[in-house]
C-alpha cells in the first residue's frame, strides 16, 4: 500500500477544437445621389436647386406656364443585403393653394411612387422631379410660396435574401 501512495498514475489524455467562422451581420445602407456637373455625389442634407431651362439655378419664380426641374437624382445601394425601398416626397408647408396649379411629374410622368428594388452595390436608374405650373393660374396664385419640401427614400431588407429559415 506504502508503494502505491509514493507512485505516479499516469493518464492518457487528449484534446481536439476547431475554429468557428465569424459571425458578421449584414448592413442596410441606402444612399440619395444627385448629379452635380456631370457626377454623381451624395444629395443627403443638401438643398436641391431648381433649374430653367436655360440652366439657370437662381432668380427662379414661378409664373403661369413656367417649368423647372430639380438635379436628377438616384438611389444607390450601399450595403451588402438587398433592399427595396419607396421614395417620398415630404414636408410640404406654405401656401398649399400654389401646389393646387402645379403639375408634378417623375420622368415626365405622372408621379408613381412605387416600391424599387436593389441588390447589394447596385444603382438604381436616374429620375428628375419636375414641376409645371399651369398657364391658366391667375393673380389668385401671386406671391405664394411653398417651402419645406424634402425628398425621403425609405429602405428595408428585401425578401430575397435566404436565413436559415426562408426569405420572409
Amino acid at each position: 500500500v506504502a508503494m502505491l501512495i509514493g507512485s505516479n498514475v499516469g493518464w492518457f489524455t487528449e484534446t481536439a477544437a476547431t475554429g468557428v467562422n465569424k459571425i458578421q451581420a449584414g448592413n442596410l445602407d441606402v444612399a440619395l445621389e444627385m448629379q452635380e456637373n456631370g457626377n454623381w455625389v451624395n444629395a443627403e442634407g443638401k438643398t436641391l436647386q431648381f433649374k430653367a431651362a436655360d440652366n439657370r439655378t437662381t432668380d427662379i419664380l414661378w409664373e403661369p406656364g413656367c417649368r423647372y426641374e430639380l438635379p436628377a437624382l438616384r438611389v444607390v445601394n450601399k450595403g451588402n443585403l438587398a433592399l427595396k425601398y419607396k421614395i417620398q416626397i415630404t414636408g410640404i408647408q406654405g401656401d398649399a393653394k400654389l401646389n393646387e396649379v402645379i403639375d408634378w411629374t417623375i420622368n415626365d410622368a405622372a408621379i408613381n411612387l412605387t416600391e424599387g428594388h436593389l441588390i447589394a452595390g447596385q444603382q438604381g436608374d436616374a429620375f428628375t422631379i419636375k414641376g409645371h405650373m399651369w398657364e391658366s393660374a391667375g393673380n389668385d396664385y401671386q406671391d405664394l410660396s411653398i417651402d419645406g419640401i424634402g425628398i425621403t427614400v425609405v429602405a428595408t431588407q428585401d425578401t430575397v435574401e435566404y436565413d436559415s429559415k426562408d426569405n420572409q
